[in-house]
């Protein structure tokens, strides 16, 4: 039996107090997820029909309001907006009767009609977010869907960080933790259908460890990942086992994603 152990990069007692806040200070999601418009499946496939891209879509107002602007000569895409139209009785023993229709109006644009000052990506001094996606077999892709108040998504081993993400570092933490879970397997997905709310918990309590390893856990970010993780799990309790795999996953996240120098053997 081999000798040769790691170091744990998480100090146990410090990482559990961390995890125990996550349901027991306050948190807040505030509008991190609200955004922009929900715009319903009718739309998005009216949408599709014109040729927008799956990404991002706003008002010129919106886009304005989130610091971008629509360059010169983009065309907007139409969606279609209902409406009420009130229809005359044909006799005085009915009543005027409203109806629901839907018009047609041109008002969005997709966020590659855009452009606006980008926010500097942050990057924790001694770890790379390359080498990590590379050591754990994870493709990071291109964000592929009409909703922006999505931050992300996984797939299999692909992952994709929405480029309006408010928390980008967060985000990308928090899909490789659904990936390194298991979450995306055929088998994860399959209980991921009854206990999404136990599998966001893991992927954002995973998320919030290692940022605050990071010394990237602002404020503002352990507000939001915590309201994030009360609002899923309810009044529910996790079991030791789960902070267990939350600890290795968030172990295994930050190894992977170390400078060859940074690495030390006990």
């Amino acid at each position: 039996m081999s000798e040769t152990l790691t170091r744990p990069t998480l100090e146990v007692p410090s990482s559990r107090e961390m995890f125990d806040t996550l349901l027991t200070a306050e948190g807040s999601v505030g509008n991190t997820y609200n955004r922009l418009w929900d715009y319903s499946p009718r739309n998005v496939a009216f949408l599709m029909m014109q040729g927008c891209p799956p990404e991002p879509v706003a008002t010129y107002r919106k886009w304005t309001e989130l610091g971008r602007q629509v360059q010169r000569g983009e065309k907007a895409y139409s969606v279609l907006r209902p409406i009420q139209v009130r229809i005359e009785a044909k006799n005085e023993e009915e009543d005027d009767r409203m109806i629901r229709r839907f018009k047609v109006v041109k008002a969005l644009f997709a966020y590659s009609q855009t452009a606006g000052e980008e926010l500097p990506e942050v990057e924790p001094r001694g770890w790379s977010k390359e080498r990590a996606l590379g050591v754990l077999g994870i493709n990071l892709v291109k964000f592929s869907d009409y909703d922006g108040n999505k931050g992300g998504y996984a797939v299999g081993r692909d992952i994709a960080i929405n480029p309006l993400a408010p928390y980008p570092l967060r985000t990308l933490l928090h899909e490789i933790s659904h990936v390194e879970h298991g979450h995306t397997t055929p088998e994860g997905l399959q209980t991921y259908q009854t206990h999404r709310g136990a599998m966001e918990f893991e992927a954002e309590a995973t998320a919030f460890l290692t940022l605050n390893e990071f010394d990237e856990l602002d404020d503002e970010t352990a507000t939001v990942s915590r309201g994030y993780c009360q609002s899923w799990m309810k009044q529910e309790q996790p079991t030791e086992v789960t902070y267990r795999r939350i600890l290795n996953v968030s172990t295994k996240i930050l190894k992977a994603g170390r400078e060859e120098d940074d690495d030390r053997d006990s």
